[in-house]
């Protein structure tokens, strides 16, 4: 039987919400870009909202700097960041393919990447990488998933733009496994898990033609954050 998680779908097209602080200065102006991946940062209300989100927006606050945050599909988005200056970046996984094209900020969160497919596929943790590849594996394009898997060799690709598509291509019996962040997906059964190694924590970056100056007022102020975060923490906020 082929089962999979739904509830963290979110049924919305691939439309842009722009929101920026109240500021005096119109000094310095940078387009922040993200795809909507619940529970990280995703759309409601007309209103970008996660963890993630709340990070960045309270870092370009203390960096005092303008800002607008377009949701888009990752493959645009991160061809953006690849590409244009002044563009940051979120939630990336910093990977060796990708470590010397961006300037990177700060993390975000963990990531715990499994694959997830149907009960009887007698996939397991201790499955080697390259039994893999003779199944039909569903990513998002230009992912960190993708990305390593094609690295590693892994021809029977299907892209999406959007996580939520691969769902329903499982459903389909389109593809066999589907990888994904395990805070995704947390109701769904460990014994559909295979590790996906070699992935790093989801960070803030820049894109390489980003000025010097911008970069380095955005990473002081990450840290002035995570430092009150963690002061927050230690006497009991959260």
């Amino acid at each position: 039987m082929r089962y999979f998680l739904m509830f963290f779908l979110l049924l919305l097209s691939y439309c842009a919400f722009a929101v920026s602080p109240n500021s005096a200065q119109n000094v310095i102006n940078i387009k922040v870009v993200t795809e909507d991946t619940f529970p990280l940062q995703y759309v409601a209300n007309n209103k970008i909202l996660g963890p993630a989100t709340e990070l960045v927006e309270q870092v370009l606050l203390a960096a005092e700097v303008n800002y607008n945050i377009e949701v888009l599909p990752w493959a645009r988005a991160y061809h953006l960041a690849l590409t244009e200056p002044n563009v940051l970046i979120y939630s990336l996984a910093k990977t060796a393919v990708r470590a010397n094209d961006f300037q990177w900020i700060g993390r975000i969160i963990a990531l715990d990447y499994y694959l997830y497919g149907s009960a009887d596929s007698n996939i397991n943790s201790q499955t080697a990488l390259d039994e893999l590849k003779k199944y039909r594996i569903g990513t998002v394009r230009d992912s960190a998933v993708f990305q390593y898997l094609q690295s590693n060799g892994f021809k029977q690709l299907t892209t999406v733009v959007k996580g939520r598509q691969n769902v329903l291509l499982f459903q389909q019996n389109r593809i066999d496994f589907f990888p994904a962040n395990k805070s995704s997906f947390q109701a769904i059964c460990q014994q559909e898990s295979f590790d996906c190694n070699g992935l790093e924590p989801l960070y803030i970056a820049f894109s390489l033609l980003t000025d010097d100056i911008i970069v380095e007022k955005v990473r002081v102020a990450y840290q002035q954050v995570m430092e009150k975060r963690k002061n927050l923490h230690d006497i009991g906020i959260n």
